[in-house]
C-alpha cells in the first residue's frame, strides 16, 4: 500500500514536470498562420513561398508554404518581431508584420490577398537605326610575281 502511494506520488511529479517542461517550450515559440488569395478571382494561391524575416536585420528566420488551399501554417518562431513574406511569383510582394509576446504567441494573419501584376510585361528599349550598304567596295588588286 505504501510502495503504491509512492509510486503514484512519483509519477504524478513526473509527469508534471513534464507538462511544465512542454508548456514552457510554447510559450517561448510562436506560431503564425494565415491563407493566401487573388485579388481579382478570389481563388486559392496555392504552393506559394512563406518566408519569415527578423524586423530588426532583415535575416531569415523561417520558410514555408501554403498547400493547395492557399493556407499556411509556421510554428516554433522564437519570441520577438518579425516581417512575413509571401513572394508569388506574378503578383506585388507583401509584408505584414507580427510581434511574438509570451502571452500572445500565436498570430492569425488572415486572409492575405495578393494584387497580380500586369499580365504583360512592359518592354523598352531604345531603337537603335541599322545602316544597310546596297554596294560592296572594290576588292583591292592582287600583284602576281612571276
Amino acid at each position: 500500500m505504501k510502495n503504491s502511494v509512492l509510486n503514484r506520488s512519483l509519477l504524478g511529479i513526473i509527469a508534471s514536470l513534464a507538462v511544465l517542461q512542454l508548456s514552457a517550450h510554447t510559450l517561448g515559440h510562436g506560431t503564425v498562420t494565415g491563407s493566401l488569395r487573388d485579388g481579382d478571382t478570389k481563388e486559392p494561391i496555392p504552393f506559394t513561398s512563406i518566408v519569415v524575416l527578423r524586423a530588426a536585420d532583415h535575416r531569415l528566420a523561417a520558410v514555408g508554404t501554403t498547400d493547395a488551399e492557399g493556407n499556411f501554417k509556421l510554428k516554433f518562431l522564437p519570441l520577438g518581431d518579425y516581417v512575413i513574406q509571401s513572394t508569388a511569383l506574378g503578383y506585388q510582394l507583401q509584408q505584414p508584420a507580427v510581434t511574438f509576446r509570451p502571452l500572445s504567441n500565436r498570430q492569425k494573419l488572415g486572409t492575405l490577398t495578393l494584387q497580380s501584376l500586369s499580365s504583360q510585361p512592359r518592354v523598352q528599349a531604345p531603337r537603335q537605326t541599322v545602316a544597310q550598304r546596297t554596294s560592296c567596295p572594290p576588292a583591292p588588286k592582287l600583284a602576281v610575281r612571276s
